[in-house]
């Protein structure tokens, strides 16, 4: 019997995920402050293309599962992780530029796929100056919004050593989340985890701990579980936009621009003031100054990319005669 119990209990776990955020939670926020500033036009155009997408993607979900809108298809891209029979975009997420101990380089992205070439390809994809057996407009329009706040990660864009973005990492006093916990971690959280979350981790008690924590799902049903975060979703994104205000949409259509930012963070709040507990660095930990520091530059980075990603939907559904001028003002 109580074999019997455990085997039950090990099947539910394993078929429950947590909300993922830039982590889910994270790519949601960026959605949402995307579509809060998004004309009309735009919102209409957006409803017509996740129509389609949800109706052309259906076979991948269960039926109880729940459509994808504009701010939870901005987590569809790690949702299908596990379908790598149907989807294998794992080189789309992230850009291994270099850490450099003599200085900040000015790297340049090798030819992908990566996050930069990714970015283009669907914004290329979108308007047809590409053609995709595999992936059509409104699956790249999808594809896009998740892209666009990866490239705003920090450790998306930075790999010192071959640690992969800080997965090769253990921050020592990153305290484990609720889901974290739920999924078998003992001690500790990756580097890249720790920056995954960074916009909601406060240092206390001695380490880096979620502010707040999210929703745990059905992995089977993802789009309904990024439902149930949703009234958290609002609530930061409208405090973030607060916090942050005045964060311009420059730079428009230089992912790799966005991507040398990012490195930049990476590299100085990133690595740059771990304290080191092994001489390899791959066991560290984290002070005050620098999860706040953490903090303040995700909540940053977020409210830019959701700024980025609605000057780039609102153009592209923006009429003929508007979307020229705004191509004009927009760019820096």
């Amino acid at each position: 019997m109580t074999f019997r119990i455990l085997l039950f209990v090990g099947v539910l776990v394993s078929s429950m995920r947590p909300a993922l955020a830039w982590d889910s939670v994270g790519h949601m926020i960026v959605a949402q402050i995307a579509w809060d500033q998004l004309t009309p036009e735009a919102k209409a155009g957006v409803e017509e293309a996740l129509g389609r997408f949800n109706e052309k993607k259906a076979s991948d979900r269960t039926a109880e599962d729940a459509p994808y809108d504009f701010v939870t298809a901005a987590c569809w891209m790690d949702d299908i992780r596990s379908m790598q029979d149907r989807y294998d975009f794992g080189p789309w997420h992230y850009v291994n530029f270099p850490f450099n101990l003599e200085g900040l380089p000015e790297p340049e992205a090798a030819e992908g796929p990566n996050v930069i070439w990714g970015i283009q390809r669907c914004m290329d994809l979108m308007t047809g100056r590409a053609e995709d057996q595999g992936i059509d407009r409104d699956q790249a329009m999808v594809m896009l919004l998740h892209l666009v706040g990866d490239i705003h990660q920090p450790l998306h864009t930075t790999n010192r050593g071959g640690d992969l973005g800080g997965n090769l990492v253990t921050v020592r006093n990153m305290k484990l989340s609720r889901e974290e916990e739920m999924f078998g971690k003992k001690r500790g959280g990756s580097l890249h985890g720790f920056w995954d979350s960074s916009y909601r981790r406060g240092f206390r008690e001695g380490g880096a701990m979620v502010l707040y924590e999210m929703p745990i799902y059905d992995g089977r049903k993802p789009a309904a579980g990024h439902l149930a975060a949703m009234e958290i979703v609002r609530r930061e994104a409208s405090a973030l936009q607060e916090k942050h205000p005045g964060l311009g949409a420059s730079l428009l259509d230089d992912p790799a621009a966005w991507a040398h930012e990012s490195h930049a963070i990476g590299y100085e709040k990133g690595y740059g003031k771990l304290i080191r507990i092994s001489p390899t660095g791959t066991l560290v930990k984290v002070d005050e100054h620098y999860v706040n520091t953490a903090r303040e530059a995700a909540e940053q980075r977020l409210v830019l990319a959701g700024n980025r990603m609605a000057a780039l939907i609102n153009r592209h559904f923006a009429p003929p005669g508007a979307a020229a001028a705004d191509n004009g003002a927009m760019k820096e």
